[in-house]
């Protein structure tokens, strides 16, 4: 722990500041290159409505971003593994005529087993985010039982493909003979959660549960995105430090949202809207270490083209509902982190231990 800062109001120069560069273009190649690849043989195979489930299988490759590779490789296959679950469960949730009263509840369950998962494994990026976007999402998709099956193949051969992509540096490392450079540095290692997994995993299945609810309530198009801002934010230790990730997600969204509709303006189709999924991927993943707030720049617009390339939507009311449920997922969160600090301090005075915001 450092020392915590007083308040909970985040300093502009933490939302600006950006971390060392540490060779983040590898974790960015493999990114793109995982993203890209199925995506291509979509296209040319006429089916871009497969899109979707190629992406969300290439999540994968973002797991142990500097980590050697046969660690790598272990985090991996896991994570691939939740991914293919995640979207399983999601599809079968599409095909349910009792879809719209399951969706919720069942991602808020999902993001708590996540979590026991993530945490004891402590993969990196932590938290359940990515699968629980990966089922809420898949579940709001308007799936038929063929579109389903193609779709898990789809996303089976993309998580293949991430763990392959993922290891080749070993394998080129030992046709050389350990004569090339090694690319990777100190891996980021999730330090353990110390109130425990389960206490950790209800408190995003609260966040993700109450963040879904609100907008299903309202009758807003998609739940899910407040309830991944409402995880991303919550995936951070310490009540200040969680503020601060909901704040980055709020303003990088915002901006995101800006370059989005410029993007949808061209509407962009084919080869030219994979492209900007790559690029978009691989910008995100080249940044998201150095600036939270950045990488959404970059994300924001890259679920609005994924979208597009399912089918168009109204622009209009996709941004206002990118926005909106931004907003709710991190009203959520910061309400979460605040509660968790009172309550701390008041177990903290009665234990005699002085009252810090903790970090």
């Amino acid at each position: 722990m450092t020392d915590a800062p007083r308040g909970l109001t985040p300093r502009w120069r933490e939302l600006l500041e950006l971390n060392p560069y540490d060779r983040d273009h590898w974790a960015a190649l493999r990114v793109g290159l995982t993203t890209a690849i199925p995506l291509v043989a979509l296209w040319a195979a006429g089916r871009t409505d497969l899109a979707v489930f190629a992406v969300f299988g290439a999540f994968t490759s973002v797991y142990g971003r500097n980590f050697p590779h046969v660690s790598r490789l272990r985090l991996q296959l896991i994570a691939g593994g939740a991914q293919l679950l995640s979207i399983a469960v999601g599809g079968a949730i599409a095909l349910s005529p009792q879809r719209t009263l399951l969706v919720i509840p069942v991602a808020a369950l999902w993001a708590f087993g996540a979590s026991l998962l993530a945490d004891r494994v402590r993969w990196t990026p932590p938290g359940p985010m990515f699968q629980v976007f990966s089922l809420a999402a898949i579940a709001f998709a308007p799936l038929t039982p063929a579109v389903y099956a193609s779709g898990f193949v789809v996303a089976l051969t993309s998580v293949v493909l991430a763990v392959l992509i993922g290891y080749v540096g070993r394998l080129i490392w030992r046709a050389h003979e350990g004569r090339l450079h090694n690319p990777y540095t100190k891996p980021i290692v999730v330090p353990p959660y110390d109130g425990g997994h389960v206490g950790h995993a209800l408190l995003f299945l609260v966040g993700a549960g109450v963040a879904g609810a609100i907008p299903a309530v309202i009758g807003i198009g998609h739940p899910y995105w407040a309830m991944v801002t409402a995880i991303a934010a919550l995936s951070v230790p310490g009540t200040y430090h969680r503020v601060l990730r909901a704040t980055h997600r709020f303003v990088g969204t915002m901006l995101g949202l800006a370059i989005g509709a410029l993007l949808l303006l061209t509407h962009p189709t084919g080869l030219f809207a994979i492209a900007l999924v790559v690029v978009l991927q691989a910008g995100a993943e080249f940044v998201v270490v150095r600036n939270y707030s950045l990488a959404l720049i970059f994300l924001t617009p890259l679920v609005l083209v994924i979208g597009e390339l399912g089918g168009p939507q109204p622009l209009g009311a996709l941004i206002w509902q990118r926005g909106i449920e931004t907003f709710i997922g991190v009203a959520v969160a910061v309400v979460i982190a605040v509660l968790i600090e009172v309550f701390g301090e008041r177990k903290r005075g009665r234990n005699g231990q002085p009252d810090t915001i903790r970090s």
